[in-house]
């Protein structure tokens, strides 16, 4: 009977130990680490303001409780940042919190009536103080239409290693999306921005033969949307 009461004594006493043990980490103060950003991402939006946005989270302090936290209302307030693609955070054992943070990517940026950039699925975003991005230029004001082509042409021009270095903007004219080459005074335009592949094997073939002529200086336009051919106006 005696170990009977023994045992039970001591099933008691530690299930009082590991509720106590239990309480006192939920109360123990978690603490802000430092944000961690995903590599080969610009920076657009500076450590300051990240952390007064986890703050406001952690109820106006940098401390709270580890039983106060709430990981997806961290994560849910930091990707409503306009800079933010992915926010992923996480606790610590010791209690810090842990943030790693993905900046949006930029392949273009817009230059109309108001400036700002486009990313890969382009969506719009401002431009940033903390950091600019050098990336191709986008002269006009794309329409809904426009912008997807102009997406679409702009990724697969990176693609290119010849072209993604030899072109610096975009602009959308009568005769369709036209890109800026870096140092030339004509413009490549492209027409409709499709069979994208086989236009800029032509036009290689034809830089690679023209680019030490003076002649190539002459030209306003070179134009690639003929089947077969490229048609260069003065």
């Amino acid at each position: 009977m005696n170990k009977m009461i023994l045992a039970a004594v001591v099933f008691v006493f530690m299930v009082m130990l590991s509720v106590f043990m239990h309480q006192q980490n939920d109360m123990r103060f978690v603490s802000l680490t430092p944000i961690v950003w995903k590599e080969n991402r610009p920076i657009l939006v500076d450590q300051d303001s990240v952390n007064k946005l986890l703050k406001v989270v952690l109820s106006d302090s940098a401390y709270a409780s580890k039983s106060g936290i709430n990981l997806r209302n961290i994560e849910h307030t930091l990707n409503q940042n306009v800079w933010v693609e992915n926010a992923q955070s996480f606790m610590y054992i010791d209690g810090g919190v842990g943030v790693h943070l993905t900046s949006k990517l930029p392949i273009v940026r817009v230059q109309g009536d108001s400036s700002y950039y486009l990313d890969g699925s382009g969506q719009p975003f401002p431009l940033s103080s903390h950091q600019s991005v050098v990336v191709p230029i986008f002269y006009g004001n794309p329409n809904d239409y426009q912008r997807r082509m102009l997406i679409d042409a702009v990724q697969k021009t990176n693609q290119d290693s010849f072209m993604s270095n030899h072109v610096v903007a975009y602009e959308w004219l009568s005769e369709g999306l036209a890109m800026e080459p870096r140092n030339q005074e004509y413009q490549i335009v492209l027409g409709v921005p499709n069979e994208l592949k086989q236009k800029f094997k032509k036009y290689k073939a034809f830089y690679a033969m023209m680019q030490d002529s003076t002649v190539l200086k002459t030209y306003k336009k070179v134009n690639l949307s003929f089947h077969g051919q490229v048609v260069c106006s003065k």
